[in-house]
Order: C-alpha cells, then structure tokens, then sequence
C-alpha cells in the first residue's frame, strides 16, 4: 500500500507513472466501495439502495466495471513497490528481508486499527500476505509469472469448486447443520447492518473486531480473494524486476500488445458475466457455477490488465497533461488518502455519523464519492506543497526507524 516506489521518501527516482497507477486505483477503490455505501459486507438484500432505474444502471456498473479490478491494480503495485524496494537496499548494500517485515508489522497495527472502523479493510491482509513475498524473492521470473496467473485467475477456486461439485450430496444431517448455520448467518446480517445504519461507535468497534474479522476471512477464502491478491502480488513483483514501467520502446510494444490482448479478453468475458452472472452469496455447488465464478475471474484479471496498459500508454504519450501531475500527488500519498476514504463512508454512511446507509441511491452515493476523490487530489496537492510526505506515511516512516522524521519542506529562497 502506499506503498512508496521507494522505502526512502527522500529517493529523487520515484517511477511517477506508478504513483498516477496507484490514484487511479484508489478512484476506483472509492467508486466500488460507495456504490455499497461502504457496507463491506453482506448487504440486506439484492437490490440494496437501488431506489430508481439509475441506482440499478450504476450499481450494475459499478459491480462489472469496478468490482475487484481496481483492488487487483493497487495488489499488483504491492508487489512492484517490493521489488523496488529490494532493487534500493540491494544497490545501497543495506539489509533489506528485516526491515521490511517491521514495516509490515506496522502496517499490520495500523490496519487492524483501521479495521475497527471500517471492515473493508485490506491492510491487515496486505501485511500477513507481503511476509510470503520475501521467500519469494529468489524465484526465477518465469515461475513467479506462472504462479501469479495461477492465483489472479483464481485456479485454487476452480479446482476446489470442482471437488465440491464431484462429492457426494450432503446427507440429511449435513442439510440441516448448513440450514442451521445459513439462519444464523441471516440473523447476524441484519444485526450488523442495524449496527452500521444506526449502532453506536462502541458497537461498531465491537462488530468489526469479532463478526466482521470473521466474515472477511471467509470471504477472502471461499471466493478466492486470498490467492487473487498475493497472485497479483507475484505478478508486480515480476514487473519490478524487469523494470516494466521503464519507458522504453519494447516496454511500449508489450503494453500495447496488453492492451489490445487483455481489452478482447475483457470485453468477451464482461459479455459472459452478463449473461451467466454470479455473486458471492450461497449457492448450489453446481458446474454452472463454478464455470461462471472462473469467468468472472478472469473478467475482473483481464479489465484490470486493460486499464492499467491504457493508463501507462496514455502517460508515456502525454506525460505533460495537467491531470497526471495531480494524480502523482495523490498517489504517492496512497495510504492516507485509502484512510481518509474510510473517514468519509464512516462520517457519510453509518449512524455515528450522517446515518444516511439505506437512505441515498446507488447513483448519489457513487457521485459523492467521486466529489470526495476530487477533494482528496486538491488536499495531496496542497499538502505535498508544505510537506515532502503524506501524514501517515510520515508516520509509518517514523516508526519504521524508530525516529521522527524531517517533513516540512524548507521555504525555497528568492534570493
């Protein structure tokens, strides 16, 4: 996450199409998240906030365009921030493997404060899965490709849902503990929406510290999102390891061949979706499913393949246009600006603030959201103006070495 193209903030190399990448990630993190009303969880029901033929268009959307592929996005920069990270403490011939993992204890910390707040936390799970990224370091590019694709496309899933689909039917026994445990899973749904619309902070602590934290790890598992982001994890890795981002006229050739490639891909499976669509609700463990959950897969992988080629052609092409430079800003201050989203569907959404979940549209809420982003670019400018990093960031460089750490820029001198 923020995750710095470099551990050194004061690096004059930071890569900026990576910081523009990790913006246009967070745009699409808010957009996904608001069109949920920042539920981050099992909402009430299908059509949920969906009071008009728009809220229904925009939710449709937000759900094929955003869902899962800008997550994959800000994953794959995890590991492409890893990788230069790793190439810095190699050239600088400092220790790297111990310093990293600190940095990720911290991070764990801060996420699981951040949890607390907001269940849709991903720092937690960024932390725990980057440990795996320094045994793997050593592996050859080939396999951490073959691996990556393995995972993003979700075939531990596929595999498992088929070996689900093959068992024997449940007996009379097993029906009735799942029907047993499908009610009480119902029962603490609408318990922790009442929460969110209306329960007080102390609630809300309580919730996303026990049935929340629950929820999360068997979302992240049944639906595979576990393997999908260490997968994209692996796959930055490789990128940083090659220098992708490189402008260089071979790197411009594969990701034009991306783009057109992973763009067909993209636009084949989206129609797929559409027309077998899937969701991450309790269904029968039929082949038709599974079919449809790998289709979805690979829709989310190839979209999010797509828009980050689009992005990078585009600023290799124009990196002079007015809006890179802002969303540079916004970028390299990644985590505040993730943490301060979760502020605005906290203060927005839930009863501890506005109280408004259950009470605006898909469509509104995926507009305020969109306001709000546009508020958090002009903020990373003005602040990056009066200091060289975002607050957290200062922070979690502070902690990370023990030490305050300079970030006030000095006043240019007219002299």
């Amino acid at each position: 996450m923020q995750l710095n193209a470099s551990i050194d903030a004061s690096s004059t190399t930071r890569i900026a199409i990576v910081d523009i990448l990790r913006a246009v990630a967070l745009f699409g993190i808010i957009i996904n998240h608001a069109a949920m009303s920042f539920v981050a969880g099992p909402l009430p029901d299908p059509h949920f906030n969906q009071f008009s033929s728009l809220d229904t268009i925009v939710n449709d959307l937000a759900e094929l365009l955003t869902f899962g592929k800008f997550f994959a996005i800000f994953s794959f920069l995890f590991g492409l921030s890893f990788a230069i990270q790793l190439d810095n403490s190699t050239r600088k011939g400092t220790g790297f493997s111990g310093r990293f993992a600190w940095r990720l204890m911290i991070l764990l910390a801060i996420g699981f404060v951040h949890s607390l707040f907001f269940s849709g936390d991903v720092l937690m799970i960024y932390a725990l899965l980057g440990l795996l990224l320094i045994p793997c370091r050593n592996m050859k590019s080939k396999t951490l490709i073959v691996l990556g694709l393995l995972f993003t496309l979700n075939i531990p899933g596929l595999l498992l849902g088929m070996a689900t689909v093959s068992a024997p039917p449940p007996n009379a026994e097993q029906r009735q503990t799942a029907a047993q445990f499908q009610q009480y899973f119902e029962e603490r749904t609408k318990e922790q929406y009442r929460i969110k619309q209306s329960g007080t902070i102390g609630e809300v602590l309580k919730m996303n510290a026990t049935d929340s934290m629950l929820n999360k790890a068997l979302f992240m598992v049944f639906t595979g999102r576990l393997w999908i982001t260490f997968g994209f994890f692996l796959l930055g890795l490789w990128a940083g390891r090659v220098i992708l981002f490189a402008n260089t006229q071979e790197n411009r050739r594969l990701f034009r061949q991306l783009l057109l490639w992973s763009g067909i891909a993209a636009v084949i499976f989206s129609v797929i979706h559409i027309l077998y669509p899937t969701s991450f609700e309790q269904q029968e463990p039929t082949l038709a499913n599974v079919l449809a959950h790998l289709a979805f897969n690979v829709q989310q992988t190839t979209l999010a393949a797509f828009i980050l080629a689009s992005v990078t052609l585009i600023y290799w092409r124009r990196s002079t246009y007015a809006l890179f430079p802002k969303l540079a800003e916004t970028g390299k201050m990644g985590l505040t600006t993730y943490l301060m989203q979760s502020v605005f569907g906290l203060v927005m959404f839930f009863g501890v603030g506005f109280g408004l979940l259950g009470k605006v549209g898909v469509a509104a809420s995926v507009a305020s959201a969109i306001i709000f982003f546009v508020l958090q670019i002009f903020f990373a400018h003005w602040w990056l103006q009066r200091f060289k990093m975002g607050p957290f960031e200062w922070l979690w460089r502070s902690l990370t070495y023990f030490k305050l750490q300079p970030n006030v820029r000095s006043e240019v001198s007219t002299a």
